[in-house]
């Protein structure tokens, strides 16, 4: 029994970890009131200073503060300076890093991965659950049974959890085991694919190669193994999943819109032609950007004056690809510590296999969801990011203490 009186601030932050880890798929208030708490109580560890002096020799990190401080700077030459710091603020969550990264102990890490897919499973049985009119649940619906989340946020979701269970199995030894991790794996990716996210099936289809590559020796083996898998997959979904079918025929119809018709008036349609027209601003602003905002006024603007026959553009929130939205908001400057957050993650010196192959696997996922949706800005795909960045640096860090 945990006796309370001798619990440090450690571990209070240690299982308020493993908490937040399971409640992060499935409660937007919980990932907002133990981000504070984590961070609040980190602030007040015996040893913040050492933590401070190890985060300062982490290129992640040293990355994401160069990337969000100069969005920050970006607010002197940005239109709407209000709006660029309502936009700016949800970087906040991003404050869960470097409290995982320096204080969470390996036994939590371990607890954590086992709590998110607890977390995962539970959104799953709602997700049926609502797909098969067994209960209705907030604004879920058969179309689109995605529970807390947006469709594409909650494919992305799926997509790396089905890979991090794939991943698993390679590792686990217990047969028994093994069987359960591929049940839930079979299960994951079922919802994956009568969920309407193109988003994380495009990532699964990409990224289950890179699970392959990692975990089988042939190399080619492993490349045509995992093609014929993928195919199969999506070609039984198609089969099977009204959802699936519906999505793949509606997305080639609008894509021979744009080509036919010249009608970006459509899903698709509309994401190539903000992506077009946020060519066109990055191409007049190619180092520093327009500045951070929320509001498309630029686009809006640009619209009206040269595209009156794509007026439906104007409806769009944002650019659906934080690849383009940075570089429209922050030019090559910030689209370079863009991604050299994301490529010293997978330079991490980590040792530790199964780990090491998770980056990859969500480094990947991740980057291929961000070319249609703005994931790095928005809460539950921040939070994501927040958590297994946090992981992947603490694995690093435990790895190389001395």
């Amino acid at each position: 029994m945990i006796n309370i009186k001798k619990l440090t601030t450690y571990d209070y932050i240690n299982y308020m970890f493993v908490l937040y880890a399971f409640l992060l798929p499935i409660s937007r208030s919980s990932i907002s009131i133990l981000t504070a708490l984590l961070f609040t109580l980190w602030l007040f560890t015996n040893n913040f200073k050492n933590s401070i002096n190890f985060l300062k020799s982490n290129k992640v990190i040293i990355y994401l503060l160069a990337f969000i401080g100069f969005s920050i700077l970006s607010l002197f030459w940005s239109d709407n300076i209000q709006s660029g710091i309502y936009y700016i603020r949800k970087y906040w969550y991003f404050l869960v890093i470097p409290v995982v990264a320096s204080t969470i102990q390996k036994k939590y890490l371990e607890y954590s991965l086992s709590a998110f897919l607890v977390g995962m499973l539970i959104s799953e049985i709602l997700s049926y659950g609502v797909f098969f009119e067994l209960w209705s649940f907030k604004n879920a619906t058969v179309e689109f049974p995605n529970p807390f989340m947006n469709h594409p946020q909650y494919s992305m979701f799926l997509a790396f959890t089905s890979l991090l269970l794939l991943n698993k199995i390679f590792y686990e030894e217990s047969t028994r085991i093994k069987i359960l991790y591929s049940l839930f794996f079979l299960t994951t990716t079922i919802n994956l694919l009568i969920n309407a996210g193109r988003t994380g099936q495009a990532a699964f289809a990409v990224s289950i190669f890179m699970v392959g590559f990692l975990n089988i020796k042939n190399k080619i083996l492993a490349f045509f193994g995992i093609l014929f898998l993928v195919i199969s997959i999506f070609y039984a979904a198609y089969q099977v999943s009204p959802n699936f079918k519906a999505r793949f025929d509606i997305g080639v119809s609008d894509i021979n819109k744009v080509i036919n018709d010249k009608n970006y008036c459509t899903s698709i349609g509309l994401r190539l032609g903000v992506w077009g027209i946020g060519g066109e601003i990055f191409s007049d602003n190619p180092l520093f950007g327009i500045g951070v905002t929320n509001e498309m006024d630029t686009l809006k603007d640009i619209v009206s004056k040269k595209y009156e026959n794509m007026e439906c553009l104007k409806e769009m929130p944002s650019y659906h690809n934080f690849y383009i939205q940075t570089a429209v908001h922050l030019g090559l400057v910030g689209l370079f510590f863009y991604l050299m957050i994301f490529y010293n993650l997978l330079k991490l010196n980590i040792g530790d296999k199964f780990y090491f192959n998770l980056a990859v696997i969500f480094v990947t996922v991740y980057s291929i969801s961000s070319i249609v949706e703005n994931m790095f800005h928005e809460q539950f795909p921040a939070a994501f990011f927040a958590l297994f960045a946090g992981i992947f640096i603490a694995q690093h860090r435990m790895e190389n203490e001395i």
